[in-house]
């Protein structure tokens, strides 16, 4: 197992200080589960941006499949 030293400003530690004690863990547990959560956070925003980028990739197919479609679907009824 690695360990890591932190330097955190005094008013940072004060923060740290009170959330272990309402969280009732240890500050190693408390900054593991941030570090967790953080990267966690940021692989959604990732596949958030990737799944906008491929949407805006395939829009203009999408919209040209979803104009024949509607083009199709009044077809034939004015021959009465």
């Amino acid at each position: 197992m690695k360990s890591i030293l932190l330097k955190i400003d005094d008013e940072l530690f004060e923060q740290l200080e009170e959330s272990v004690k309402e969280a009732n863990i240890s500050k190693t547990a408390f900054i593991k589960k941030a570090i967790i959560t953080y990267q966690k956070r940021i692989k959604e925003i990732k596949l958030g941006r990737q799944l906008a980028e491929e949407s805006w990739m395939v829009r203009e197919d999408s919209m040209k499949i979803n104009s024949e479609y509607d083009s199709t679907l009044s077809a034939g009824l004015d021959d009465d």
